[in-house]
């Protein structure tokens, strides 16, 4: 098929030559073509009339119905269709008219979708809005020390310059929403006019059960106010008016699989570590958008001196099973403090415990709707007083704190019986809470290799060279004055 192009080239030739044959063939076209054209005096696309009829009878005609059922189902696509058609009309469509069924859901696409949604570009003002998000990190497979790290990261993007900060989180909750709008304008030294999130439950809830309308929570009004900030979310169900901050997620992330391919691995030595890895992307990100950051910092009001707590305290009485049970999910407590009050710090990742204002320890948060996080060392007392209860005990799962411990106590139970199994095992961990777990992993292992029938703990006891334990002896030596006071005492 002759082409614009060609015809041009075939006019230039012909007003340098005159030669209607050479000007052809140098176009790259017959000559009777060529002259066609010269005659003409017009490009292709000019002569071209548009055809209104078919060169071939539609065979999708007669189902169109049913591909505009099935176009009801959101994602289906042709290949899907046209096997629907394949089995409700066995023999009539073959495999080859895939790109015919193709165009002809393109067509029904146009002509069923009278008023599609139409996307308005908005023109950001400097300094009026900043957008947060939260985005799941599962696919960079990021591990500290060797152990999968879940996590999302709760990322804010001010709408005018594009400047960008993240933190480091756990879940879509109050907590990391804080933590991440506090570090973020911080960082700046100022604050938006307006922060829009999503519909997460983190900031809103149902008006009412049956209602679709969602509200703002008192606790994050309240944190908006202390910044003189106003709240504001997308609309129920369109997640692209959020669209800065959405697609923000996922340059961010593919800037830090970048990172981690030149970095080499994507293992941490800690936390802190990886949160140092991640900030200086952030500040590499942002070097391109300080002009425009300068902008939009003077229309920005300065942020407050005070930052705000970024937990939730909450009082609870340790339980006779040793337990509080904290935003769903138990906790095991050291025994001694059964029946006490205790109050608990709640953090987005962690969980400080006091009993009245004394610090004294801290523990791991686990998010979720069910679980438990028992320490062994917290009841190990307990279970050696009555072993009788672990083999039942509805948290005995926990008991075992690396899958070695786990591979004892399945040696144990192959080797004894059911009661001596458990007392042996309990002893193990037993030992374990008082010269260190990694210590008695290390001798359970090399005995676990050995392959020695005889495992106990008086073995593993062999094999540390534990010390016996000191204790004061008793001076039992009689003493006649005693006696001699108890017998005047009977007269």
């Amino acid at each position: 098929m002759i082409n614009d192009r060609q015809v041009k080239v075939l006019s230039s030739e012909y007003i340098k030559c005159g030669n209607i044959t050479m000007s052809s063939l140098k176009a790259g076209m017959h000559r009777d073509t060529g002259s066609k054209y010269l005659k003409a005096g017009k490009q292709p696309s000019e002569m071209t009339k548009p055809r209104n009829w078919r060169t071939h009878s539609d065979v999708f005609e007669f189902v169109e119905d049913d591909i505009t059922d099935l176009l009801g189902e959101p994602k289906i696509n042709s290949q899907t269709i046209l096997t629907a058609l394949q089995s409700k009309y066995p023999g009539k469509f073959k495999d080859s008219l895939l790109r015919t069924l193709q165009r002809k859901v393109k067509e029904l696409k146009i002509t069923t979708k009278k008023n599609r949604d139409v996307v308005f570009g908005q023109e950001h003002r400097p300094g009026k809005r900043m957008m947060l998000d939260w985005t799941f990190c599962t696919e960079l497979n990021i591990t500290i020390n060797g152990k999968a790290f879940d996590h999302k990261l709760c990322h804010a993007v001010l709408a005018y310059s594009g400047w960008e900060w993240a933190t480091i989180c756990h879940s879509e909750s109050l907590l990391s929403l804080k933590h991440g709008f506090q570090e973020t304008v911080f960082k700046l030294g100022k604050v938006p006019q307006i922060l829009q999130t999503d519909n997460s439950s983190s900031a809103t809830h149902r008006v009412s059960g049956s209602s679709k309308e969602r509200t703002f929570n008192d606790n994050y009004r309240s944190f908006m106010e202390h910044f003189s900030v106003e709240p504001q979310t997308t609309n129920v169900g369109r997640p692209n008016e959020n669209g800065s901050v959405e697609s923000a997620n996922g340059h961010l992330k593919n800037k830090i699989r970048q990172m981690l391919i030149l970095r080499g691995n994507s293992n941490f030595t800690s936390v802190v570590s990886y949160r140092e890895f991640l900030e200086q992307i952030l500040v590499t990100a942002n070097a391109p958008r300080l002009k425009e950051l300068k902008e939009e910092l003077a229309y920005m009001a300065d942020a407050p001196p005070i930052r705000l707590p970024e937990y939730n305290e909450e009082i609870m009485r340790v339980s006779r099973e040793s337990l509080v049970r904290l935003m769903k999910i138990s906790y095991s407590m050291p025994s001694e403090y059964i029946g006490e009050e205790l109050r608990f710090r709640i953090y987005e990742d962690r969980i400080s415990v006091f009993r009245k204002s004394k610090y004294l320890f801290c523990i791991m948060r686990i998010h979720g709707d069910r679980g438990a996080s028992i320490n062994y060392r917290h009841i190990i007392g307990s279970l050696r007083r009555k072993p009788g209860a672990f083999s039942e005990w509805k948290y005995h799962k926990h008991m075992f704190p690396t899958p070695t411990f786990r591979r004892l106590y399945d040696a144990l139970k192959a080797r004894y019986d059911n009661r001596r199994a458990d007392r042996e095992y309990l002893d193990v961990l037993n030992i374990a809470a008082n010269e260190g777990e990694k210590l008695v992993e290390s001798h359970v292992q090399d005995m676990l290799a050995t392959g020695k029938m005889d495992m106990s703990y008086d073995m593993l006891k062999s094999s540390m060279k534990l010390a016996p334990v000191a204790c004061d002896l008793l001076d039992l030596e009689p003493q006649l004055a005693d006696y001699d006071q108890l017998l005047g005492g009977g007269e």
